[in-house]
């Protein structure tokens, strides 16, 4: 096996990881400096909740890209904050459907102009055209990586 290629720095999947992990550094701290009581994680489902109305867990799971384990403790955090409540499935009682309280509409509310404000600075300095490339970039290495 060879040690030879290109150095860790210039690794897209090296530098995605780094880019995501400034983001949720970041995103923490202005969450917290914001006074928001929910993480950028809460954040993603809570807006996912919001976007999708009466949606399953598992549903939920795969829309945000997380585990049932993750969702789970995700949405049993949200409950406890009083941002989310579980109601039963219209059509199969086995399951339940996922709808904001008013407190979760509220924080939604505040939260967005944080997110705002962090998607801006995150993009500072790239072009109109180069985020796009970025996009279908960041969603053709997905395709390619799909185990499915």
């Amino acid at each position: 096996m060879s040690t030879e290629g290109p150095k860790l720095d210039e690794v897209i999947y090296f530098l995605m990881d780094k880019a995501q992990k400034a983001s949720k550094k970041l995103s923490i701290k202005t969450f917290k400096d914001a006074g928001l009581e929910i993480t950028l994680d809460q954040w993603v489902v809570l807006r996912r909740i919001y976007e999708e109305k009466s949606q399953t867990q598992i549903e939920l799971a795969r829309a945000t890209l997380k585990d049932a384990a993750s969702i789970t403790r995700i949405l049993d955090l949200l409950h406890s904050k009083n941002l989310v409540r579980r109601v039963p499935h219209e059509t199969d009682k086995r399951k339940s459907s996922l709808i904001l309280t008013n407190r979760g509409i509220e924080t939604i509310n505040q939260a967005y102009a944080v997110v705002a404000e962090l998607r801006a600075k995150g993009v500072e300095g790239i072009t109109s055209e180069e985020l796009q490339i970025a996009k279908r970039v960041m969603n053709k290495i997905a395709q390619n990586m799909k185990s499915d």
